[in-house]
């Protein structure tokens, strides 16, 4: 379970509670370095989004210096830099998307959830995020909602898909 809706200082003061399950992830390989990705998944899970405290939690158990893990966290669009909501929704935003009326629809998600890029809905169930390849070519226009992919797209789909989430 994760704690999304929790405030930063409740996470920063249970940021060691995982220390153990810390050690099981590191402890599957052979260089505690290779456990990087892995233990910012799993502090991602669970306080949200990856904090400072979170990258620091990381280097220590990785025994990776905290400026390699800061890099990582901005490399990957994966990792959240903040808060996001229960659903995070990906918009593809890329060629094949706009060619294919992913404009009009992205218009018609923002004002429904009433969020711009990077916002999060007062209730916290949605965020949403504009990235520049969800690599669904196929099914453009298309957006992501966790792991799940959801494409081709119109405003009708749209409104289905978030009363299904919902």
């Amino acid at each position: 379970m994760n704690n999304r809706g929790q405030n930063t200082e409740y996470r920063r003061q249970n940021l060691d509670s995982f220390n153990a399950e810390a050690q099981i992830i590191v402890a599957k390989y052979d260089k505690k370095s290779a456990a990087v990705l892995p233990l910012l998944h799993f502090a991602q899970d669970k306080i949200g989004y990856v904090t400072p405290e979170a990258e620091a939690w990381v280097a220590k158990h990785s025994e990776v210096p905290l400026v390699h893990v800061h890099e990582v966290v901005t490399f990957y669009s994966m990792y959240h830099k903040n808060p996001v909501g229960k659903n995070h929704i990906r918009f593809c935003t890329t060629t094949s998307c706009v060619l294919m009326g992913g404009e009009k629809v992205l218009a018609h998600l923002k004002k429904k959830l009433g969020v711009e890029n990077g916002g999060v809905t007062e209730d916290g169930k949605f965020s949403l995020e504009e990235a520049e390849c969800l690599c669904a070519c196929e099914v453009a226009p298309m957006m992501q909602v966790q792991d799940k992919y959801y494409g081709p797209l119109d405003e009708k789909k749209v409104d289905e898909i978030l009363d299904k989430i919902k």
